[in-house]
């Protein structure tokens, strides 16, 4: 993939513990005390300023929204519960496939879920469009009572069609390429049976919850889910344009092998 600038957004990204990603709870309060600080006070009431909410009451999701790179979907289920077909077709990524983004392709859902790059969600009544700095790509999802449609063309981000469960938008999500997508980093396998359900909740002004269930009955032998917490950017940052093809260097000076990408094993690459 190409090397890209790290800017302090990333490096605040970082710090997050891996408790406020797991577990999705809130920024962790400083001690009380007899008497709080003006400055004290004016932070705890920073980080409990509601969600805003669009005209028609709906929360409203809109903003630049970051967290740290997660690399696998199975950390927290005890691996993959892959059947026969999945090994092999895992077995497969891991020594005749190259990783899809190293090939500017795109990462489509579920895998987009794990990313530390940046993404932007803009939101009216009827729609809820996600705007990734990830090579520059977008999905954008109809809210208004469709159903999928009975012929469609598989893509990496699926056919997904949207509604409301109180105030959680649910995202239901089908007809996945089956060649060239990777679930996530470390190249656990798809095929175009994939069905994804994906359900944000912003709990806060700051905080996104975003939660994953997945079923694939070709590769797996039961669903499989996923919870992490996306926190806002800081005032003035917004995500930044994203050309893969420019100065690839995993692609272009031969880093790419078979398997998931490590750069850590790469002199001077970070």
């Amino acid at each position: 993939m190409k090397q890209r600038v790290v800017t302090k957004r990333f490096v605040s990204a970082a710090i997050l513990t891996f408790t406020l990603v797991a577990l999705g709870v809130a920024r962790a309060q400083p001690q009380a005390t007899a008497k709080s600080s003006p400055a004290a006070k004016s932070r705890q009431s920073a980080k409990s300023k509601p969600a805003p909410r669009m005209p028609n009451g709906k929360p409203d999701l809109s903003g630049f929204w970051q967290g740290p790179l997660l690399r696998t979907m199975f950390e927290s289920t005890g691996g993959p519960p892959l059947n026969e077909a999945g090994k092999k077709a895992y077995e497969y990524n891991l020594t005749q496939s190259v990783n899809p983004e190293g090939l500017c392709l795109f990462a489509g859902i579920p895998r987009a879920s794990i990313s530390g790059v940046p993404f932007e969600i803009v939101q009216n009544a009827n729609r809820v469009a996600f705007l990734y700095e990830l090579m520059s790509t977008w999905r954008t999802i109809p809210v208004d009572g469709r159903s999928h449609p009975k012929r469609f063309d598989p893509s990496y981000f699926g056919n997904g069609i949207g509604s409301w469960d109180g105030d959680t938008l649910v995202i239901d999500s089908i007809g996945f390429k089956d060649r060239l997508s990777w679930v996530d980093d470390d190249a656990h396998p798809h095929s175009d049976a994939m069905h994804v359900v994906e359900r944000w909740t912003r709990t806060d002004a700051d905080h996104l919850d975003h939660q994953l269930w997945v079923e694939d009955p070709k590769f797996y032998t039961k669903p499989w889910t996923f919870h992490r917490v996306f926190t806002s950017m800081p005032p003035g940052q917004e995500i930044m344009e994203y050309a893969c093809d420019e100065n690839n260097l995993d692609r272009d000076s031969g880093r790419l092998g078979f398997g998931p990408h490590e750069p850590g094993k790469y002199p001077g690459v970070n």
